[in-house]
């Protein structure tokens, strides 16, 4: 034999083992890469499938929250701001879209959608007829032209009437987004393409994207097999475009049920590996002859090539399953773990090193009892199954997925807990709203009032209670206003009145109506009258929504009001009746007791004897007793005909506090009290400095009278002084006898006295406090008392602070009768001749020349006969023939070219003669005066203004002025 022949017979017996091996090697490894590839595909398609399954039910799930939430029944003033908040909240590929039953889209999370006509598609008039979630094919949206899936139900009107027509549908939009939002930026295998198709085959959802080919069909030939595919997942091979893919697929009946599912990997390069290693190894055959060992390591070489290039596309798959949103695991036949993902390591902790492990006990948490025999029967029967369980250790809520296959077994499987939770919520939240609705008709089916709820704009009454029923007597009309013109009574008394009406009111101009009585006559002829309030009830955006009207029989009511009415004129009456008389008597009383008071003070001069001035003062104090107690009388009467008009203005406290505790000084002293006047500082106060004046007077006499030993004491504190609302405290309080509790508030009732059963006149009428209760009420200077018998009392005005400090006191002037060489002169007008008489012979006592008369007229004659202008005036006010002192004023001060000093005596209670003294600047002094008290106003007048001589009685030339 040849000796190349026995070389070639020795290559071939060297070559043909090793190219039948390597043949064997390169079909093996095909076939197994093949199966491989189709495995990995199944899977990944199987995630994907999942994953739209999963996204799926979430927007089921969204769905029927929203429509058992009652969101689409509040209306668009709610509704929309709720789509608002899902907006934010939800992924960009899931919308939800709210339409009325027309198919008006009213309320969205997309305003693209706002006014978007749905009536047309069938499966929104599938999902309105049925009332059950209806699924939708996919779709192009408008405007943007994007695949949708859409899932539709129906939510109940908003009167909410069991098996009443649906008040519209509720769509939720599953964009083919998800598909690009949750793989897009994941890496796939070269070569690989997924893809979704609707029913018809039309392109919906690609990766890697290609907006050009969305909505083109899919090749007829892969579109006739998935058809034929029923229930299972299906792979073969195609030609597309000029290349062999090999696509898996997910059929119709499958998943969501509107939409197929399919993954194409490129033949090729899947197979492009074990390719080029076959074409290297034939084309390195002649190679093998002249270097076998060289061709058999080199061949070894594209061997372990061909080994790392598979494990690189494994690790890429692998990557894929890490990308993914659920946990994953697999296992073998034997239950070892031979693959686990990082979101399994995440949610199963003691996962992280279980490679190599039993599955049981890396993955207790899954497969402890129930979850585990679930598991063993799946392996067994190699049948997928889906569950939810508990981690037993842990409380976490897994749902589980197991796909088996001749492997072993592969786990899917996410947490749960919020969904659960979720789901546990809305439950609750259910009860919750039932148990409140059940609830509230109740509480309105039970109120005292009767109630009716009207809708906005329509007018149609969507509740009334039974209390309304009885009350109107008979049911009402579907809405209200419907016969209302505004000048007839409204249909069936659903306005209730005359033209009024005023639930429409409330409903048309937005009107609170607040506890209007109106008269309304009941179906059967019964008259009542109904205290009817109405209320407006608008949304967020000012919208009128709706409007409450409620309504009470208050005829009883009237007929109290009216007879407490007819009760309080006939008190009023009364009341009037008394101060009119003591308002007459008043002048009659003090004109008599004038006279005495002034023939009293001239009487000193004439008395020597001890035994005479013992007299004489007893009959003074006598005389101070009945003025105190005429005052008194009289004051009440003045308040209680409303003739005290306050003149509020700013003024020092401590002047006050300082004449009141000078006028007090000698009965303090001659009881032997301690007396002191406390303060934080100097106040100054907004009040009638008159009035409050009277109150602290007749608190601090009271102190004084009740008070036997012990002190006296007057406390100012100021309160809240940074504040625009600063309050004084002015609080009188002594070491008397104290009041009893039970006598607190009696105290203040007219006539009332503690410790005075005799009825001692000389301690008052009792009228003291009676007036400081109706000047407090006048001035508005709340009056407190705290006391405890045997130990003293206290008594507080709070009056507010001023807010600017009083004008400062002009500076005081000198007498104009210290030193003078002429005696001062005097005019002294009254029309009674027994109080002229006794004012003559007091102001002769006092070193003044006088002249007298009885009218402005005899005033005027007898300044003119004299040829001297008076010094100061003393006029009485009401005159003879209807005349008024102030005119006597007025006349003689025109005579002598400068105001005299004047003041005006009276002893009426009217507010006539104050009004008409302040506008001429007059002082009133009130009948009956003391000496002592008529000396100190006369001081006052005669030290305002120089004294003028007679020589301001005639011009340059000594001719006299005209009158």
């Amino acid at each position: 034999m040849p000796h190349y022949l026995r070389l070639f017979l020795l290559l071939v017996a060297a070559v043909v083992p090793l190219a039948a091996l390597q043949f064997m090697t390169q079909h093996s490894l095909r076939q197994d890469r093949e199966n491989e590839v189709r495995n990995d595909t199944l899977r990944l398609l199987d995630l994907l499938d999942a994953e739209q399954q999963r996204i799926a039910a979430e927007a089921r799930q969204v769905l029927a929250t929203i429509v058992e939430s009652g969101v689409p029944q509040a209306g668009p003033p709610d509704c929309q701001p709720t789509m608002d908040r899902l907006r934010a909240r939800y992924p960009a590929y899931l919308s939800v879209e709210v339409a009325d039953r027309e198919g008006r889209v009213w309320c969205a999370t997309d305003p693209v959608s706002l006014g978007v006509d749905l009536g047309g598609i069938r499966t929104f008039q599938n999902a309105l007829a049925t009332g059950a979630l209806t699924t939708g094919e996919y779709g192009l949206r408008y405007p943007n032209q994007r695949p949708i899936l859409p899932f539709r139900l129906a939510y109940p009107a908003p009167d909410g009437t069991p098996g009443g027509p649906a008040g519209g549908v509720v769509t939720v939009l599953l964009d083919a987004r998800w598909l690009e939002e949750n793989l897009g930026n994941r890496p796939l295998p070269p070569g690989m393409e997924m893809v979704i198709a609707d029913r018809q085959g039309h392109l919906v959802a690609r990766l890697p994207e290609a907006p050009d080919a969305i909505g083109q069909p899919l090749p007829t030939a892969m579109l006739q097999a998935m058809h034929a595919a029923r229930g299972t997942r299906s792979a073969a091979v195609f030609d597309t475009g000029g290349t062999e893919r090999m696509v898996v697929s997910a059929p119709l009946d499958t998943g969501t049920r509107e939409s197929m599912i399919a993954i194409g990997i490129d033949r090729d390069a899947a197979m492009r590996p074990v390719q080029d290693a076959m074409l290297l190894s034939l084309a390195l055959f002649g190679g093998v002859l002249l270097l076998t060992c060289l061709g058999a390591a080199w061949g070894m070489r594209q061997f372990l090539r061909v080994r790392d290039r598979m494990l690189e596309t494994v690790v890429e798959k692998a990557s894929v399953l890490e990308s993914t949103t659920d946990a994953v695991a697999e296992l073998d036949r034997s239950w070892r773990v031979v693959f686990v993902n990082e979101r399994a390591r995440t949610l199963l902790p003691d996962s992280g090193d279980a490679i190599g492990r039993n599955g049981r006990q890396a993955f207790a948490e899954l497969m402890a009892g129930e979850s585990g025999r679930t598991l063993q029967q799946a392996m067994e029967s190699r049948e997928a199954v889906e569950f939810e369980t508990q981690g037993p250790r842990s409380g976490v809520w897994f749902a589980v997925r197991a796909f088996p296959s001749r492997k072993g077994l592969a786990l899917y499987f996410r947490d749960a807990t919020d969904r659960r939770r979720l789901e546990d919520e809305r439950s609750l939240l259910t009860r919750q709203l039932e148990a409140e609705r059940s609830l509230l008709t109740a509480i309105l089916d039970h109120l005292p009032s009767g109630l009716l709820v009207a809708e906005a704009p329509t007018g149609r009454i969507v509740k009334v209670n039974d209390t309304a029923l009885r009350l109107l007597g008979g049911p009402l009309p579907t809405a209200v206003g419907g016969d209302c013109d505004g000048m007839k009574t409204c249909n069936g008394g659903a306005c209730f009145g005359d033209g009024r009406c005023p639930l429409l009111r409330a409903l048309r101009q937005g009107e609170a109506v607040e506890q209007e009585d109106l008269p309304y006559t009941r179906p059967d002829g019964t008259a009542m009258t109904l205290s009817v309030s109405a209320t407006p009830v608008r949304a967020p955006d000012g919208q009128m929504t709706l409007a409450i009207c409620t309504l009470r029989d208050v005829g009883e009511r009237k007929a109290m009001e009216l007879a407490l009415q007819r009760a309080k004129e006939e008190a009023d009456e009364a009341n009037r009746a008394k101060s009119k008389f003591l308002a007459a008597a008043s002048h009659d009383l003090r004109q008599p007791m004038q006279s005495m008071f002034l023939f009293t003070g001239v009487l000193h001069r004439f008395i020597s004897d001890e035994q005479g001035q013992r007299s004489l003062e007893m009959l003074e104090r006598g005389l101070d007793t009945l003025k105190g107690l005429l005052d008194s009388l009289l004051d009440v009467s003045r308040l209680d005909a409303g003739a005290v008009d306050p003149r509020v203005e700013p003024f020092a406290l401590n002047s006050l506090l300082d004449e009141i505790a000078a006028s007090y000084a000698p009965i303090l002293e001659s009881k032997k009290l301690a007396f002191r006047i406390v303060q934080d500082r100097a106040a100054t106060v907004r009040s009638d400095r008159v009035l409050l004046g009277r109150m602290v007077r007749n608190l601090l006499e009271n102190a004084v009278k009740y008070t036997e030993r012990g002190a006296v004491q007057i406390a100012i504190r100021v309160q809240d002084e940074k504040t625009r609302n600063g309050l004084v405290r002015i609080e009188v309080s002594d070491t008397g006898i104290g009041i009893p509790p039970d006598q607190l508030t009696r105290i203040f009732a007219e006539f009332h006295q503690i410790n005075n059963p005799e009825r001692d006149r000389a301690r008052g009428l009792g009228l003291g406090l009676a007036i400081v209760q109706r000047l407090s009420a006048i001035l508005d200077h709340p009056v407190e008392v705290k006391s405890q018998p045997g130990r003293g009392s206290v008594f507080a005005i709070t009056v507010p602070l001023a807010a600017v400090e009083p004008p400062p006191p002009p500076p005081p002037t000198a007498s104009p009768f210290t030193g003078g060489r002429d005696a001062p002169r005097a005019l002294l007008v009254d029309d009674d001749a027994i109080v002229l008489l006794g004012l003559r012979d007091m102001f002769r006592e006092w070193g003044y020349e006088v002249l007298i008369a009885g009218s402005a007229d005899e005033a005027v004659a007898k300044v003119e006969a004299d040829g001297r202008m008076p010094d100061v005036m003393l006029v009485d006010y009401r005159l003879r023939e209807g005349r008024v002192g102030t005119e006597a004023v007025v006349r003689v001060r025109a005579m002598a070219g400068w105001d005299v000093p004047a003041m005006i005596l009276t002893g009426e209670a009217g507010q006539e003669c104050e009004t008409d003294a302040a506008a001429h600047g007059l002082e009133v002094v009130r009948k009956p005066v003391t000496p002592r008290q008529l000396r100190r106003v006369l001081d006052r007048a005669m030290a305002t203004q120089p004294r003028r001589t007679a020589d301001s009685m005639t011009g340059a030339e000594g001719e006299r002025l005209p009158l």
